[in-house]
């Protein structure tokens, strides 16, 4: 048995290491030696070589009757005897080294917590990164938080949020709201909920822990696999635009309306596009049938869609547009008799905001929304006209339809008949946030373009 030693060690690793093995450590001892362990790799083989230097130096002292005296085998010992011995040595040496390896992956990370926004655990604030064992179970009272797992997966979590990270590529969410963003090497990142299990396909997704306890799983990018725990092992794949939901009781998974403000993180990290109101659903590409001017493909009530048309445009003319100047417009006089006009070598990304409600009745149906924008919007096109001169520039599939015209539906900024304002669009004085209210009936569709300067 390995004893403490008088002499004093000015590394006191390996006084810890041999005070584990004589089961001598206190709480206090046993937490220093467990974080000495999990920030330096040299301390953890230190401690695997140890695990077998203390088996072989148990095989010798086992059969001594004085502990401190090694005993050496007689050559007159029966051979079966000493098979037996040494199978015993080397199951002693296996378990030992399994064990400690086993205590190494128990005390080493498989993630690490970056705090954002006033971050709180229920036990107090998150100052600094911190790291998280296989098996760490937190509550996130208030705030946000970046999770970065071993396996290159990042986990965007905001409270109120409980969760336990289950290994170097894997969470179980029992309550609260995360978003993944997985890259290759976290391929089959898994997220277990009481009602199921989300499994990446190389993606970004939401999933959303209710008081209920129904799992609400969206799709930004990629797909996913999505199962709910029924004894018939069926599972369902998720693809980007896509939201299902998972009863808790009934472990039906249901389909239900995407919504894009989950991955706002995600959206204003790869585009100019800080934030922008529910009612409005971000996708990163314009469907081929919107494109070519076809209507009703993309049906639903009070929900505007916006899709990036195209990046870093160079202008090489003019571009003429209807809004260039912040203010409020709302009627004939200030949109369609007078044009702005965007001026020659400017560089724009172009945005297509669509609105096509699903509703079969004759009323008008309104949607009201904003969009905040990184950069300023140099121009706004809303007339048929207009959006039919810019198609050549900023349509990003209009060469693949040569000779023909692609059919646009401008919006109606002017009075309607009982005097009230029909399509209204706000630009803000620093150009940045964009705030519209559109009226249409189910057979028409709203649409207009967004030139935001590219960044």
């Amino acid at each position: 048995m390995i004893r403490e030693l008088s002499a004093q060690w000015e590394d006191p690793l390996p006084k810890l290491v041999a005070l584990y093995f004589d089961n001598q450590l206190d709480e206090a001892k046993l937490s220093l030696l467990q974080d000495r362990l999990k920030s330096d790799p040299e301390a953890r083989i230190f401690f695997a070589q140890f695990s077998v230097l203390q088996a072989q130096l148990e095989w010798v002292y086992t059969d001594s009757p004085d502990s401190q005296e090694p005993t050496h085998l007689a050559a007159s010992i029966q051979v079966s005897n000493r098979n037996w011995s040494q199978i015993l040595y080397a199951l002693t040496c296996v378990c030992l080294v399994l064990g400690g390896l086993l205590f190494v992956h128990l005390t080493s990370p498989v993630a690490h917590v970056i705090p954002l926004q006033d971050s709180h655990w229920k036990s107090g604030p998150i100052t600094q990164e911190e790291p998280l064992l296989s098996g760490s179970y937190r509550h996130l009272l208030r705030g946000e938080i970046e999770i970065r797992f071993g396996s290159g997966s990042i986990v965007h979590v905001k409270a109120p949020a409980l969760f336990t990270t289950s290994g170097s590529n894997e969470i179980s969410l029992e309550e609260g709201m995360l978003v993944a963003d997985i890259p290759e090497a976290g391929h089959g990142f898994t997220v277990e909920t009481h009602a199921g299990r989300i499994i990446d396909l190389g993606t970004s997704f939401s999933v959303n822990v209710g008081a209920e306890q129904n799992t609400d799983v969206k799709v930004y990018r990629g797909k996913v696999q999505v199962g709910s725990g029924t004894t018939d092992g069926s599972t369902h794949e998720i693809r980007a635009n896509e939201a299902v939901r998972i009863d808790s009781v009934t472990r039906k998974i249901q389909t239900q309306n995407y919504s894009s403000s989950d991955f706002i993180p995600l959206i204003s990290r790869d585009y100019p596009v800080l934030s922008f109101s529910e009612s409005v659903v971000f996708q990163e590409h314009l469907p081929a049938a919107i494109a070519r001017g076809t209507f009703q493909v993309l049906e639903r009530d009070e929900t505007v869609f916006l899709f990036p048309e195209k990046r870093d445009v160079q202008l090489d003319s003019d571009l003429k547009v209807s809004i260039s100047q912040p203010g409020s417009y709302w009627s004939y006089d200030q949109i369609e008799k007078e044009s702005d006009l965007i001026s020659r070598g400017m560089k724009v990304d172009c945005y297509r905001v669509y609105y096509d409600p699903a509703s079969n009745q004759d009323d008008m149906m309104p949607v009201a929304g904003e969009i905040v924008f990184k950069q300023p919007v140099l121009g706004i096109i809303t007339t048929n006209q207009m959006l039919e001169a810019s198609d050549e520039y900023l349509n990003p599939m209009f060469h693949q339809f040569p000779g023909q015209k692609i059919k646009h539906q401008e919006i109606e900024t002017r009075l309607s008949k009982d005097g009230t304002r029909q399509d209204v669009i706000v630009l803000s004085p620093d150009r940045k946030k964009l705030s519209f209210q559109l009226f249409t009936g189910t057979t028409y569709v709203d649409e207009f373009r967004v030139l935001v300067a590219s960044p």
